[in-house]
């Protein structure tokens, strides 16, 4: 018999093609597989047989297929749960050794057991046609308790294996951390869908879930699935995958998807168009039978009966008139055409429908096989096109990813493994202006860096070693000296060493900033078009917009992904997001007209980038002038400052700026007292003071207690000397240690927690500065005293 394929064969067998190549390919590699996930490759091929099966099903019109139904589709799904379940123990690492030892067990008896008893009870069963599956298959209800329960044994055993799969996982998934268990949620997922389906199954067969949308989902959800477990598996660690298979895959599946939607649209057309052509030969039958005609003009009909005389006005399929009081068992319908079976062979499967017509009740009977044989040239039309595409796929692949995909991605890895073993000269090929070419100038620009920093390493390794044997003979010439002499001048030496090795850095970080400074504000400097300004604009008025409150932020970002959806705009998620960052929730109206046109859009979104380039180069510059300070701190211990930049200052600015500029990162709870009695001018280095300021408000913020903290600060003018003076209530400075605080090195703080030179360089500045500084201590109080001279005097 030929085949006569419907909506469902075309399905099946995209489903064949996706577990067969990603069967082909694990099988393969099976070499390189873990022990573990050679278990893969039973799930695939019991799922390629299980497609197989389902294919035959609904390619053939024959009493036949009902074996294929029961004795192939049926144990190759077991075995499939039992497999999967399998894999699920093993999947990203081994667990639960018992529990999956005794699962396989019960799951395998379970399996035996409902395998024979659906086989056995498929003998106590008639094969029938299902108009709604639309092929032969057992008889899905019985009166037997028994039968039925031999009926439901298939997707009851399989619930109960794909449940304790599903507990593994989660057991798995509350164990695990990180990527694994995002790869474990996506099984989970994978499996619940598979779950859905077999419990689907039983309320088929119980009669409580529609069989064309049971199929609906079992088809669609069936592939999503399916592609779910592949992708998963390839993204591990511990499988071998390419970025071409994962391409072809993602690339198949999408084709698949996109032509199954093809499918039903096209199918539910037809039956709609066919629905309403056997109306209209119903309508014509009718209206020639009300006009007098006794054997009337038919179409597509085989048979024309009147029931109440019980007499055959179309008569084809030469039935008798027995065959009319089988008819008339048969429930009315005088709505709709719905399909009946009146005997074993295929021939005698009729769309049928009643209407009256001078108040006579007849009968119209309409061949299944004509309907089928148009389905089938659609189907077969459709799976042409499926290897069709597919072919072109894979003779564009080398064009389409090849050579801009995985290539360049050869030649990056090609260059990071000699770059690992050592090759500074190698370049990588830029081969195009995309995120890959983008990667591979950055590499070749991290090269270049790495290879002149190793240059200038060796050559000041180089220096550093002559320099370091020149001070080893000054050393030698001092040795009568004092031991703690010796040691501060060492100490000195190399803290002055290591501040102008950091300054180096630092000097280099500052005129890289400057440098794209530069750059962007030559770009700001040259003539702007409507659309800049009007982005500028835009970016400009919300700088000082405020936040919106929580509740309402995460609707307004759902609306701004909406929007930028709407107006195709690339990745909308993460534009959303970078506006959300500086305050930009909503695009209001006067500024929407950028998002109109292509180039609106792309001139926002660089200048959005130029903002927040802009924005982090602050965050850097900050960082930098920061470190700069400390490494100022360090020379300055190493050598007096020069006394000829000495400026005018005012106190009370230097402490306020000090004040304001470490307010938010000092401990919470703490209460400062600042008070001021006139405005003391002197003649010194700002950034000297700052110093000052900030080293002795810093440590009377450590030396404050958790509750109730408070420290006074006080400036006040006296006639020669200006006085300022720091007070905390800390637990004090012990006796014994007082006379040592200004000792370079010194330290009462944990290891690591402090380099013990900021009071010796508070010291120093202030003895610098003309002035000296005093302390006295006991519990509960810490006075600082600081006295330095005005300008005018």
């Amino acid at each position: 018999m030929a085949p006569l394929l419907n909506l469902y064969s075309f399905f099946y067998f995209g489903l064949c093609l996706v577990s067969g190549i990603a069967f082909v390919y694990f099988m393969s590699r099976k070499e390189d597989l873990t022990p573990t996930f050679r278990g893969l490759l039973v799930p695939l091929f019991c799922l390629f047989f299980w497609s197989v099966a389902w294919s035959i099903c609904n390619s053939f019109v024959a009493p036949w297929t009902a074996y294929v139904f029961v004795f192939l589709k049926n144990p190759f799904i077991l075995v499939l749960g039992i497999a999967t379940s399998n894999l699920a123990f093993g999947f990203q690492e081994n667990s639960f050794p018992g529990w999956k030892k005794w699962s396989l067990r019960i799951h395998i008896i379970l399996s035996v057991f409902a395998i024979l008893s659906n086989g056995i009870g498929f003998f106590f069963r008639d094969i029938l046609f299902d108009p709604k599956m639309e092929f032969y298959v057992p008889d899905q209800h019985s009166s037997s308790l028994l039968v039925q329960l031999s009926i439901i044994s298939i997707a009851g055993t399989l619930c109960l294996i794909l449940g304790n799969t599903t507990t593994v996982l989660i057991a798995k998934y509350l164990k695990l951390q990180g990527l694994q268990k995002r790869y474990i949620g996506g099984f989970i997922l994978a499996i619940l869908g598979i779950l859905s389906l077999a419990f689907a199954d039983i309320l088929v067969d119980l009669n409580y879930f529609s069989k064309p949308t049971f199929l609906f989902l079992l088809t669609n959800l069936t592939i999503i699935i399916m592609t779910i477990l592949v992708l998963v598996s390839l993204n591990q660690e511990t499988i071998p995958s390419t970025v071409g298979f994962k391409i072809m895959t993602f690339n198949l599946t999408v084709l698949y998807l996109i032509l199954s939607i093809v499918a039903n649209f096209l199918f539910n057309r037809f039956r709609i168009d066919f629905q309403n052509e056997m109306s209209r030969e119903k309508h014509s039958i009718k209206t020639q039978l009300e006009l007098g005609s006794t054997y009337p003009f038919v179409y597509l009909s085989e048979l024309v009966i009147d029931i109440q005389n019980q007499n055959f006005r179309i008569n084809k399929a030469n039935y008798t008139k027995e065959d009319i009081k089988i008819i008339q068992k048969i429930p009315t319908s005088f709505e709709s055409f719905k399909l009946q079976s009146f005997s074993s062979n295929p021939g005698g499967i009729y769309w049928t429908s009643d209407f009256y017509a001078k108040n006579h009740h007849f009968f119209i009977a309409i061949p299944y096989i004509e309907y089928r044989n148009t389905v089938h040239k659609t189907v077969v039309w459709l799976i042409v096109t499926l290897l069709f595409s597919l072919f072109t796929i894979f003779m564009l692949y080398p064009v389409l990813h090849k050579t801009s995909i995985v290539y360049p991605l050869t030649r990056l890895l090609a260059g990071i493994r000699k770059m690992h073993s050592g090759d500074l000269f190698v370049t990588v090929k830029v081969s195009s202006k995309d995120e890959i070419g983008e990667l591979s100038n950055s590499f070749n620009e991290m090269i270049s860096i790495v290879r002149d920093a190793r240059l200038q390493l060796e050559q000041k390794i180089k220096e550093r070693t002559e320099s370091l044997n020149q001070t080893i003979l000054e050393l030698k010439e001092t040795q009568e000296q004092l031991l703690q002499a010796e040691r501060m001048s060492t100490l000195g030496k190399i803290a002055a060493s290591v501040a102008h090795e950091i300054n180096n850095p630092l000097a280099a970080i500052k005129g890289s900033i400057q440098f794209i400074k530069d750059g962007q504000a030559n770009v700001v400097g040259s003539e702007k078009t409507e659309t800049v300004l009007l982005a500028e604009q835009f970016l400009e008025e919300f700088k000082t917009q405020k936040r919106s409150e929580v509740t309402s932020r995460f609707k307004r970002k759902k609306e701004l992904i909406a929007y930028f959806k709407s107006k195709s705009v690339p990745d909308p998620i993460s534009l959303a997001d970078t506006c959300f960052d500086f305050k930009i929730e909503t695009i209001p109206e006067p500024y929407q007209k950028l998002f109109d046109t292509e180039e609106g859009r792309n001139t926002f979104q660089s200048k959005l980038n130029d903002f927040v380039i802009g924005f982090h180069l602050g965050i850097i510059e900050t960082a930098v002038e920061r470190a700069s300070k400390i490494v100022f701190a360090l020379k300055h211990h190493s050598y007096a400052g020069p006394k000829e930049s000495q400026k005018l200052l005012s106190l009370r600015e230097g402490i306020e700026s000090v004040l304001s500029m470490y307010s938010t990162s000092w401990k919470q709870n703490i209460e400062i007292d600042w008070k001021v009695s006139g405005d003391p001018v002197i003649l010194g280095h700002a950034d000297e003071l700052v110093q000052v300021w900030t080293n002795l408000i810093y440590n009377a913020i450590q030396a404050c207690p958790k509750e109730g903290g408070k420290i006074q600060i006080f400036l006040h003018e006296e006639t020669m000397d200006a006085l300022v003076t720091i007070e905390d209530n800390g637990k004090g400075i012990p006796e014994e240690i007082l006379p040592r605080i200004f000792e370079p090195f010194f330290t009462t703080k944990e290891l690591g927690m402090g380099t013990g030179l900021g009071l010796s360089i508070v010291q120093k500045i202030i003895q610098n500065h003309g002035g000296n500084i005093h302390v006295e201590s006991r519990p509960g109080k810490t006075l600082f005293t600081i006295r330095i001279p005005l300008a005018k005097s």
